[in-house]
């Protein structure tokens, strides 16, 4: 596995934070059967995403340091109470987690590996 492979998608996620997020911002919107709280604008649905983000990076650069797994674990466990607080049900949490990784996996990393070759097989499989 190349690390610095990971290191450089860790840095690449963050410097497109901001279009990644607004990408996932108007797929959750437009989903079917979402009913969102009359409240809710770009930054409720946003919430944890930037430490979502924070904590990916960090696992991507340092992927062998347990502790960073377990924050993101953590992020993604509170963001999913929260939206359950608010009234989301399961499907809606687990459809707002599976649209982002849809996102991260379907776009930018096949954007990453078209610009790095050292971002092939095993390296790859680590960062999704």
């Amino acid at each position: 596995m190349n690390e610095k492979a990971l290191s450089e998608f860790g840095d690449y996620l963050l410097s497109h934070r901001d279009e990644i997020t607004a990408e996932w911002v108007l797929a959750v919107q437009r989903g079917p059967g979402f009913n969102l709280p009359s409240y809710f604008g770009d930054s409720e649905l946003i919430d944890h995403l930037p430490e979502v983000f924070e904590g990916l990076a960090a696992v991507l650069k340092a992927p062998q340091i347990h502790d960073a797994r377990s924050e993101v674990s953590r992020t993604a466990r509170r963001h999913g109470k929260y939206r359950w607080r608010q009234g989301y049900k399961l499907e809606q949490v687990i459809h707002e987690a599976s649209i982002i990784r849809r996102i991260l996996v379907g776009t930018w990393v096949n954007a990453f590996a078209r610009q790095t070759p050292a971002f092939v097989d095993e390296t790859r499989s680590a960062a999704e």
